[in-house]
C-alpha cells in the first residue's frame, strides 16, 4: 500500500506540472523502442517449496511504442525476460538433480519525465506475469509450470546518452495479485534502450 501511495502521489505531481507548462513552441514525435533488459532481478513464489524467493539472472527483449511532446514522453511496452545463469545466453541442458527456472512476461503504460539534465524519472503500470517451471530429474518428474498474474506499478529512472540511445533502472513491485497466496512479486530490470523516430511533427501555437 505504501507504493501504491508514492506512485499516485508521483502521478499527481507530474500531472500538476505540465498543467502549469506554457508552451509556445511545440514537437511531437511518434516512434518505436527496442529494449534489452540484459540484468533481472526477481522475488517470486517458489511453487515447488511453497516459499519466497529471491534469484537475479540476464537476458531479456522489448519492444514499446511511444508518443513524445517535446521532453515529456509516453510509451507502451512489451517485454519479456528470463534468469539465465549466463550474460551471453549459454543454457545449461543437463538433465541431472533439480532444475528451476523463472522468467516473466511484462506489458506496461509508463511516463518518462525529465528531472535533471538527461536523467528522465519514470512511473506507470503494468501487468506481470511470473513462469516458474521446476523439474528434478533424478525423481523422473515431469517439468511442473505455474504462471502467476499480477498487476504492479513500474517506477524507475532513465539516463539518456543521446536522441536516441538510452539505459534505464526500472522497478516492478506487485501491487495485486490474481493469485489466492499474499507472497510479494517484483521485477527489477536493467535496460539499454533505442529509440527510433518515426513522425515528427512540429506544431507552433497562436
Amino acid at each position: 500500500m505504501k507504493v501504491l501511495s508514492i506512485f499516485v502521489f508521483f502521478y499527481a505531481y507530474i500531472f500538476s506540472s505540465l498543467a502549469q507548462t506554457t508552451i509556445t513552441n511545440s514537437e511531437s514525435t511518434a516512434g518505436i523502442t527496442f529494449s534489452f533488459p540484459w540484468v533481472n532481478n526477481y522475488t517470486y513464489l517458489d511453487h515447488e517449496y511453497k516459499t519466497s524467493r529471491n534469484k537475479s539472472g540476464f537476458f531479456g527483449l522489448g519492444i514499446a511504442a511511444y508518443y513524445k511532446k517535446n521532453h515529456h514522453k509516453v510509451s507502451l511496452n512489451f517485454g519479456y525476460t528470463e534468469a539465465l545463469d549466463s550474460p551471453f545466453g549459454v543454457i545449461n541442458y543437463s538433465k541431472e538433480g533439480t532444475r528451476m527456472n523463472i522468467s516473466a512476461g511484462c506489458g506496461e503504460l509508463i511516463y518518462h519525465r525529465p528531472v535533471y539534465k538527461n536523467l528522465n524519472a519514470i512511473a506507470g503500470l503494468n501487468i506481470t506475469s511470473y513462469r516458474y517451471e521446476f523439474a528434478d530429474y533424478d525423481d523422473n518428474s515431469p517439468w511442473y509450470r505455474k504462471i502467476d498474474n499480477t498487476l504492479g506499478a513500474s517506477l524507475g529512472l532513465e539516463y539518456r546518452f543521446n536522441k536516441f540511445l538510452s539505459a534505464a533502472t526500472i522497478y516492478r513491485p506487485t501491487i495485486a495479485s490474481f493469485e489466492t497466496d499474499d507472497i510479494y512479486r517484483h521485477l527489477l530490470s536493467l535496460d539499454i534502450r533505442i529509440d527510433l523516430d518515426i513522425k515528427v511533427k512540429k506544431v507552433s501555437a497562436h
